[in-house]
């Protein structure tokens, strides 16, 4: 009677606790279902422990990747990894990051010879990793990367962060099929309007005549800081020049989905702390660079390479990439 009695207690407290459970974000169970779709190999291949180098090895060239590229994966398993871009891309961004995977099919038409076909231009080549185990509290993330494409994500102890954030285009614009094609217009445009409308001591402040760097300043491996002091604060800007800025920072933010986008809107919500500068001409057609900081994040917009048309972004969070203070107190960053 009394076994009887504590194994029906020990089996409603079981119950309870299975239905305390709270249920996987959106994320977590697109990646769960994800590992779950890929056969033993891929699987193998693109589940990589958490506190791996391999998650802090980030680039945005062609090259080798950490995980599983697109090549390898069926229709079903290309099916469960799109589910995923999707809880954290909206669709804008799920649009812009296929415009710039598409790119790779222009560019092997231009670089490939008779003799020499351009193999390292590669649609295909774009890889994704998960870190850790999306089922378990523990920390964990997942990575889609691939030429001109860096999308991280880390959660730890229930906090998204999504930096490193790096996405770019060459060609930065082309023409196919009777059609215009330039996936970060408006951050581009966006941006020169800021620049160009500036007048007096603010312009004298925010736009610098300098050599125009050949790429993003803070690229993997460079994790220095800004002189907070550069460029000109926003809170100095006329009102409607305030409204342009949030216009681009919307641009960046509305890129994501779900908690990103959540994450991402809370960046940028402190605009007295936020900080532009432009290096280089607001003519169109000329190298230029600007950067938007402050002291929790910084955002770089570079096109200077191949006759201006061809563009860089890269987003850092300074305390939070690849999971923020937890993950750098533990060692995992």
């Amino acid at each position: 009677m009394i076994r009887t009695l504590l194994l029906t207690a020990f089996s409603t407290l079981g119950a309870a606790a299975w239905f305390a459970q709270p249920e996987p974000t959106p994320m977590r169970a697109a990646a769960q279902a994800l590992v779950a779709a890929l056969d033993d190999d891929d699987r193998a291949r693109a589940v990589v422990p958490f506190h791996s180098a391999q998650r802090l090895d980030w680039h945005y060239v062609p090259r080798e990747r950490a995980g599983v590229p697109l090549r390898s994966l069926d229709e079903r398993e290309r099916r469960a990894l799109r589910a995923l871009l999707r809880t954290v891309l909206s669709a804008d961004g799920e649009r812009t990051v296929d415009e710039i995977i598409a790119l790779e099919h222009v560019l092997r038409e231009r670089e490939s010879t008779p003799e020499r076909p351009a193999t390292w231009r590669d649609a295909e080549a774009y890889s994704f990793a998960i870190f850790g185990d999306p089922a378990s509290p523990d920390p964990w993330g997942w990575r889609f990367e691939g030429h001109h494409v860096v999308l991280q994500f880390s959660e730890v102890e229930g906090e998204l962060t999504f930096t490193p954030h790096f996405l770019g285009t060459n060609p930065a614009r082309h023409e196919r099929g009777g059609r215009v094609v330039e996936p970060l217009a408006r951050e581009q445009a966006l941006g020169r309007e800021v620049a160009a409308a500036l007048e007096g001591t603010l312009a004298q402040r925010a736009r610098v005549d300098g050599p125009v760097p050949g790429d993003v300043l803070r690229g993997p491996g460079r994790d220095e800081r800004f002189d907070e002091a550069e460029g000109v604060a926003l809170a100095e800007l006329p009102e409607a020049l305030r409204g342009r800025v949030t216009d681009l920072l919307g641009v960046y933010v509305g890129r994501f989905e779900g908690p990103a986008r959540v994450r991402a809107e809370e960046l940028v919500s402190d605009l007295s702390a936020l900080r532009f500068l432009w290096l280089g001409s607001a003519e169109p057609g000329r190298p230029h660079y600007y950067r938007l900081h402050s002291p929790r994040f910084t955002l770089e917009f570079q096109n200077s390479q191949n006759d201006v048309n061809h563009v860089h972004i890269l987003w850092r969070e300074h305390a939070g990439d690849f999971g923020g203070p937890i993950a750098a107190a533990e060692g995992w960053r």
